[in-house]
């Protein structure tokens, strides 16, 4: 038989122990709970027939969400160790739950099942969280010390963010009622936040299950707004983080992800010099498009008054010759009228008779009366030819004035302006007539004020007829 020394038993009981009990649970009372300056805690598990000892680190023991009571009955979990020096083993306890807890974490994860089932966890859901909101509304009771966390962190967020409390019960059997309400009336509002924080301090299991009830993880869900969840500690998890579009380990957490705090800003957000100079070079290039704009536009209307002077000048020349022509033809007119009239001049036949007269004086005042007479005739024939010289020169004009008119109407931008139109084909033919045309052939329309692009579905003959 191998013979040991007590240290080297300890250290196998020791081994064995922590090996075999590394994971356990126990139920038990608390008794001889002492709690020394050190932060440790130190009590017995017993039940009516055996006893434990049992510790809890400084560590651990900040992070418990029940508090130890002389006599009352818990669920300690932990691992047990083998203390050498004196031999004798303990519990070391990382975690406490109130006596019907295993039925709460039950029930927890029978919910857990079923909402996720009607899609409340769905990913595909979650809304994204604003990057620079303008106002937060933070869900959670008025007096809760969650509350005044959350307003430190936002205090040194920007200045300009709006903060409203949407005060609610977050514990107790009103707690559901309370937060389903806070949400209905941010709903209700004309003016909602841009983002929500529903927060509470840490707690155990029975202060939080409020935020397990499926009225307020079905009200997280159906809200519109992007919802930020800082319900207890980073260990504490609850349904209605998981409906959240955002979980954040701490209400403190919760607002810091729902805005970037000032300094963040400074160093990210180019300065306003930078922003100055893209804005101005982005003025400067909108600036030179505007002006090259211009000058296209410019161009594009000195052609078009160039065609139109260049049609108008034309038309003008064309009338200007032709009323030229119009008034040579009447000065030739006239001229031959004034030759014919040179050779029936009274002047001219009066000095050939007044040599006569000289000769004969005596027939001349037998033949006064006459002379007198033909004088009257010769007057009466100027004063006609007068007349018909006016006459002549009307009619020429009126004859000028129907030509202009009928070349003014004969102006295509005169026709347009009537009410009809000009319809080329594909390749810029003038079409008069539907024969050569095919469907689906493309056609543009010119009226006066501008044209517009056709397809032809069908042909008519004149009879009404498609061809």
């Amino acid at each position: 038989m191998n013979v040991q020394s007590v240290t080297e038993l300890t250290a196998s009981i020791k081994q064995v122990v922590e090996q075999g009990f590394a994971h356990i649970q126990v139920q038990g009372e608390v008794s001889r709970l002492t709690r020394p300056s050190s932060g440790h805690l130190y009590f017995t598990i017993k039940d009516s027939h055996a006893a434990i000892s049992a510790v809890v680190w400084r560590s651990a023991a900040v992070r418990l969400h029940a508090q130890l009571k002389e006599g009352q009955a818990f669920i300690f979990s932990g691992h047990l160790s083998v203390y050498e020096p004196r031999g004798t083993y303990q519990m070391m306890v990382t975690r406490i739950m109130p006596v019907g807890a295993g039925a709460l974490a039950a029930e927890f994860e029978r919910r857990k099942a079923l909402f996720a089932k009607r899609g409340w966890f769905s990913q595909e859901k979650k809304q994204v969280i604003p990057t620079l909101p303008k106002s937060i509304g933070i869900v959670t009771s008025a007096t809760a010390a969650a509350l005044q966390d959350v307003k430190k962190v936002l205090a040194t967020r920007p200045a300009y963010l709006k903060i409203t409390l949407f005060s609610c019960v977050v514990q107790g059997e009103q707690a559901p009622d309370s937060i389903v309400a806070a949400f209905h009336k941010i709903q209700a509002m004309s003016q909602r936040p841009d983002v929500i924080l529903l927060v509470r301090g840490g707690g155990s299991m029975e202060d939080l299950w409020c935020f397990n009830d499926e009225r307020v993880v079905q009200a997280v869900f159906d809200c519109d707004l992007p919802i930020i969840s800082g319900v207890g500690h980073e260990i504490d998890t609850t349904l209605a983080d998981y409906a959240a579009d955002v979980r954040a380990a701490t209400p403190s957490n919760a607002a810091e992800l729902s805005c970037p705090s000032r300094d963040y800003l400074r160093q990210t957000l180019p300065s306003i010099a930078r922003i100055k100079q893209m804005l101005e070079h982005r003025v400067s290039g909108l600036r030179q498009q505007c002006v090259m704009q211009e000058q296209r536009l410019s161009y594009q209307h000195d052609r078009i008054m160039d065609q139109r002077r260049y049609q108008h000048n034309y038309v003008i020349e064309s009338l200007v010759i032709a009323m030229k022509t119009s008034l040579v033809n009447a000065q030739q007119r006239w001229q031959a009228w004034q030759t014919r009239l040179q050779k029936h001049e009274p002047s001219q036949q009066l000095r050939e008779q007044s040599q006569r007269l000289h000769q004969c004086q005596v027939r001349l005042s037998q033949v006064g009366g006459r002379v007198m007479q033909r004088r009257q005739v010769w007057q009466a024939m100027v004063y006609r030819l007068q007349q018909s010289a006016r006459k002549t020169y009307q009619i020429q004009s009126n004859q000028w004035l129907c030509m202009h008119e009928a070349l003014k109407a004969l102006d295509p931008q005169h026709v347009l302006q009537r009410g009809y139109s000009l319809i080329y084909n594909q390749q810029g033919h003038l079409l008069t007539q539907v024969e050569g045309l095919k469907e689906q052939d493309s056609l543009t329309i010119h009226w006066a004020d501008g044209h517009v692009e056709a397809h032809i579905d069908n042909i008519y003959s004149g009879e009404g007829e498609t061809k």
